[in-house]
Order: structure tokens, then C-alpha cells, then sequence
């Protein structure tokens, strides 16, 4: 949902979930209230679309932290992912990370995952999946793309088993992982397989979380 992990005082890196808010047959949009100590600082949208074996996936973030009539720190990302029959084809990402702007495409061709990051190509393994945690598909132990930059990190994930959670104001049971990649985070999952909640510690000791509006 880029989740895209929040770190309020050196920068952000990226972080997306997604938790339903409507769907139908074939799309379906959901939004996150992005919170930083109980205190809202942006929102996380999410639109998936399926088109036969296709599946389109654009992800919105805006965050903005400030003091009084100030503005201390401002992250704005679109990301467009594509993918085939469940299999991961590319994506495209613009990203203004208070100032640091990246663009970002990458594409799975011949066995290899193109890199472009601001016009440096590179080539990485086709394993490598986007780090935006809309959908549960990470593998337990391999390689994540993250979309702000275009740079690869290890990713294992650790099964926490079930928990009653509080999503929309609804109480409802959900699978909890820990996914740890630079960062550790605590995503949980409903029963569609859809992300309903991450909590995550900020380097300057705050809970950052994301939640379904």
C-alpha cells in the first residue's frame, strides 16, 4: 500500500498497506489513515485493478508532519505496479521524499529484473518482489524491491499466528506476520488475504501505523 516504513526524523522509506473500504467485481480502492502516535499525518490509497490474468495496482501516499504553522517534513509517492497470473511484470514510481525526488521503473525480462533509479540501470535477480505489502506475497525468505529508490533488500517473514484486531471500528480476527527487511514491521491480514494493519517503531522511539478509514 509503497507499505511503503515511516522515520519521521531522518526521512521515510517506503511503506504500503491496503485495508477494503469498497470493491467489486473486478476493482477495488482501499485507504489507510497514516498515523504517527495516535495523530494522523497522511493517508495511503490503494486501487486494484484485475483484468483477466492481469492485475494493476496504483498506490498513493501523502504524508506531511509539521509544527504549528510550519511544515517540518513532507513525503508524497505514487507507485503503478503490473502483474501477470500472479507473477510480478513491473512497476513505475515517482517519489518526492522531502525534496529528494527519485523515478523509479523496473521490469522482469528474460529472467532479469531491469532497475532504473533516476536513469542509473542496473540489473537485479527476477525474484525480487516490490515491498509494498498490499498483498501478502512476499516470499518467507528472499529478496524485496523497494520502490522509492529502486534498491533491493533481504526480506523473511515470521508467522504470528491469529489475533483479534480492531479494524474500521469492527472487531475481527486476522493473521499476524512479522516482515523484516531494514526494518521490522507488524502486518496483519483478514480472511481475503488483504492487509488490515501495520505498526512499525519510528528511529525516534514513535509508533507509526496505518489504518483503515
Amino acid at each position: 500500500m509503497r507499505i511503503l516504513a515511516i522515520n519521521l526524523v531522518t526521512g521515510l522509506t517506503f511503506l504500503l498497506g491496503a485495508a477494503a473500504a469498497h470493491a467489486d467485481a473486478t476493482n477495488e480502492t482501499m485507504q489507510f489513515a497514516v498515523m504517527r502516535n495516535n495523530n494522523q499525518i497522511g493517508t495511503n490509497t490503494i486501487s486494484i485493478g484485475h483484468n483477466g490474468p492481469e492485475t494493476r495496482v496504483q498506490i498513493v501516499t501523502h504524508v506531511s508532519v509539521g509544527f504549528a504553522f510550519l511544515t517540518l517534513y513532507k513525503f508524497d509517492q505514487t507507485e503503478i505496479e503490473q502483474w501477470n497470473d500472479g507473477r510480478f511484470v513491473g512497476l513505475s514510481a515517482q517519489t518526492d521524499d522531502n525534496g529528494t525526488v527519485h523515478r523509479v521503473s523496473a521490469n522482469n525480462r528474460d529472467g532479469v529484473l531491469i532497475v532504473d533509479d533516476n536513469g542509473k540501470v542496473r540489473n537485479e535477480a527476477a525474484s525480487a518482489l516490490p515491498i509494498s505489502l498490499w498483498s501478502p506475497a512476499l516470499p518467507e525468505n528472499g529478496l524485496g524491491l523497494d520502490p522509492e529508490d529502486g534498491s533491493t533488500t533481504p526480506v523473511s517473514v515470521v508467522d504470528r499466528g491469529e489475533d483479534d484486531i480492531v479494524v474500521a471500528g469492527r472487531a475481527e480476527r486476522a493473521h499476524h506476520f512479522l516482515v523484516k527487511t531494514a526494518f521490522t514491521q507488524d502486518v496483519w491480514y483478514d480472511a481475503q488475504n488483504r492487509l488490515v494493519q501495520v505498526e512499525m517503531r519510528g528511529r525516534d522511539g514513535s509508533t507509526i501505523s496505518y489504518k483503515l478509514m
